[in-house]
């Protein structure tokens, strides 16, 4: 599916979520305000759901794709690390914004939480570092929901400041 239309799907279905609940949302009305037939939606996706999580995932490996040679080195803590992080999301501050007015911010927070487990624990790195990861994916979450309802006020080298003081780290 090209992303346009990727992106359209996204967007048909957030726009449907401010009329209805998600339960309430037909895979029929959504391939239509789309412009997909059902057969594009199921040959994509396994649920409206998935729609959300699917798009976490390209919002993330363009994240990833933007870090370049700097992902994954380093420490998952280093503060250039979290500055960029926290420039990214403000960057992808429109779509964050409407998943978690519409109450699918769980999604953000998992898709999250998979990305720093995935990028920064390591087979044989124990528990204890595991338990940290997890700690520091939701920290960021809820750092940058906080950041989001205060309007940005802050800018990313402060948060990154505000995540450093919390001693999550080392």
């Amino acid at each position: 599916m090209l992303d346009s239309t990727k992106q359209n799907v996204v967007n048909s279905l957030l726009t449907l979520l401010d009329e209805k609940s998600m339960d309430d949302i037909t895979i029929s009305e959504l391939t239509q305000k789309a412009g997909i037939s059902r057969m594009t939606f199921y040959r994509n996706y396994s649920s409206k759901e998935d729609i959300l999580s699917e798009h976490f995932r390209d919002v993330l490996a363009r994240y990833k794709k933007d870090m370049g040679e700097k992902h994954g080195q380093g420490n998952y803590y280093d503060k250039k690390n979290i500055i960029h992080c926290f420039e990214y999301f403000y960057e992808q501050r429109e779509f964050l914004e409407s998943v978690i007015k519409r109450g699918f911010d769980y999604i953000f927070l998992s898709m999250v939480d998979k990305y720093i487990m995935k990028t920064w624990w390591k087979r044989g790195d124990g528990q204890q570092k595991a338990y940290c990861l997890h700690a520091f994916a939701g920290a960021l979450y809820n750092l940058y929901i906080s950041w989001a309802l205060n309007g940005y006020k802050e800018t990313p080298e402060e948060m990154a400041d505000i995540l450093e003081s919390m001693k999550l780290v080392g």
